[in-house]
């Protein structure tokens, strides 16, 4: 899937059985799960896998933080907490796609059409200089199709275009110019995991404009007035936001860092957050604090076909099993693991949610890790 992929959660697809209702949270399930983590951070248990120096885990039920803790240190001589900051991957999607939905309920227009943007809006309505990306065989590419990852333009991060440098520093501008010379490729409107569709998403909310006013607020500022300040993410910035100068977990390689400068993960990869704050997202997106229901269900919904069992929805991998909703989302950057999953029932009003925030890149069987620790959260 690329550089800074989200890992498919296969080893998942159990956790979400095995007790017909949430259950309350109790000492008992945190000794558990303290147990669990304190064994896959153990180099004895798993020798052959590399493991990360810090780990920090947030648990909600409801949206209601029950465990938010730290393991190993986020640097030399300071212990990794809750409050810990780590850089969170493709976690990002999900805030880049609900400030682009949250656009659409506040009416922003797209600039070159004048009219007010939907799911189904054609970025050519938005961008200037995208005719590569209207092919005969293909639909128009629309944010729909980019949300969705159906858009069949190539994921820059797997091959990028040759006359920029993965290693180097790069200008938004300059990368949206590459971008546009690509052309779309495979099946049509077929499922393919690309940073390409969330960096343009961020262009494309840099473009559009509020109505009545025509300002138009920019990536930054619309990721924080939009999403952010509404879910209380107060720990929570883009890692090229100067303002917030509090100590970053310390990052570990496991391969050389490619990708790393601003802006090449622009809008799919560039947010820095604390697994309490990713705890305070989904809470505030499950109760309609962000996005309102219509705008809920298709972020949620099972929009692009990803394996027979799995799909993909909007900054979200979906799966149905054993009648829970399993929605999740992992990321890789250079230094970095992350991985936020939702467990719930329609049909109930509780649901739970795991977040794990590491400081190495390649971090083996994360979401195997997850599955153990929802199941603890379920059972009584």
């Amino acid at each position: 899937m690329g550089f800074a992929f989200a890992l498919l959660s296969g080893g998942c697809l159990g956790i979400c059985h095995g007790s017909s209702s949430a259950v309350a949270w109790s000492d008992n399930h945190a000794a558990r799960v303290r147990a669990v983590l304190s064994s896959f951070l153990d180099p004895a248990s798993s020798p052959h896998k590399v493991r990360p120096p810090a780990l920090s885990i947030a648990i909600g039920v409801s949206g209601h933080v029950v465990m938010a803790e730290g393991f190993g240190e986020a640097a030399p001589g300071f212990p990794a907490g809750a409050h810990t900051r780590y850089r969170v991957g493709s976690l990002t999607k999900q805030l880049t796609a609900a400030a682009v939905l949250r656009l659409i309920e506040l009416g922003a227009v797209a600039p070159l059409s004048g009219e007010p943007i939907a799911l189904d809006t054609k970025v050519s309505d938005i961008l200037e200089g995208v005719d590569n990306w209207t092919q005969p065989e293909q639909a128009p590419i629309t944010l729909r199709s980019l949300l969705t990852m159906t858009s069949n333009l190539p994921n820059y991060t797997r091959q990028p275009p040759p006359e920029l440098d993965p290693w180097g520093a790069i200008s938004a501008p300059q990368l949206l110019g590459a971008v546009k010379k690509l052309r779309p490729e495979g099946w049509p409107s077929s499922f393919e995991y690309s940073n390409t569709s969330y960096f343009i998403l961020a262009a494309v909310i840099d473009a559009v404009r509020l109505p009545m006013t025509s300002s138009i607020l920019g990536y930054p500022d619309a990721l924080r007035r939009l999403v952010l300040e509404p879910a209380g993410m107060d720990e929570t910035t883009l890692v090229s936001d100067r303002r917030n100068t509090s100590i970053v977990a310390v990052p570990h390689f496991r391969r050389k860092p490619a990708f790393d400068a601003p802006d090449w993960l622009r809008g799919s990869g560039d947010v820095v957050s604390t697994v309490r704050d990713i705890v305070r997202w989904n809470g505030a997106l499950v109760s309609g604090r962000i996005i309102n229901e219509p705008e809920l269900s298709a972020m949620f919904s099972e929009s692009a076909r990803v394996t027979p069992t799995d799909y993909y929805g909007m900054g979200w991998y979906v799966t149905d099993k054993d009648g829970w909703k399993f929605y999740s989302h992992s990321g890789s950057v250079p230094g970095y693991t992350a991985f936020n999953a939702i467990c719930r029932d329609d049909g109930r009003e509780t649901w739970t949610s795991v977040t794990l925030l590491t400081n190495m890149d390649g971090v083996e069987d994360i979401e195997d890790l997850a599955d153990r620790i929802v199941r603890i959260a379920l059972e009584d």
